[in-house]
């Protein structure tokens, strides 16, 4: 046992206690909510096409409304966290499940991104409003993922999409 202070008893051990303290996500992503290679060349554009994407899963019962939360919230403050991510999310009523979808840019999208790099990852989180304990659990989780550069080079470098979900796997 680690006494929940997030340290593990053997020192050599360092990563998995870590990961255990994180939500198993890969499950929330499937192969037609990954966009390989999104055509917009801007950051509007790219939202759009994304939630339009997250909007033919049935977790998602309002695509509207989620593309609206998703763009007023981006208006608020950019979602572009650095390392060439973003993670655009929103929690709304008319989504009845949590709903992942990623996106990569191999140009890289202009996103008014924290470091000022572009965006080549997008992971766009939609959560249904009344659960926000798994809200902040599988944002974390994500994030998680993609503050790893092994895993933002093994995200980038796939050929598929199941190749992606086997990232979040890890």
């Amino acid at each position: 046992m680690n006494g929940g202070n997030g340290k593990n008893a053997h020192p050599d051990h360092h990563e998995a206690p870590d990961r255990k303290n994180y939500m198993d996500i890969h499950g929330m992503l499937s192969p037609d909510r990954i966009i390989m290679d999104l055509q917009s060349s801007t950051k509007r554009d790219a939202l759009v096409e994304i939630v339009t994407n997250l909007g033919t899963s049935d977790g998602v019962t309002d695509v509207e409304a989620l593309k609206k939360a998703i763009l007023e919230r981006e208006e608020i403050m950019s979602t572009g966290v650095g390392l060439t991510i973003a993670v655009p999310h929103a929690k709304l009523a008319s989504v009845k499940s949590f709903t992942l979808g990623l996106a990569r840019s191999s140009k890289g999208i202009d996103y008014d991104s924290l470091d000022g790099q572009p965006v080549k990852i997008i992971v766009t989180i939609a959560a249904p409003d009344n659960d926000q304990n798994t809200y902040l659990r599988v944002l974390a989780a994500v994030m998680h993922v993609l503050r790893n550069e092994d895993h933002r080079k093994s995200i980038l470098g796939a050929t598929n999409a199941q190749d992606i979900i086997n990232v979040f796997k890890e």
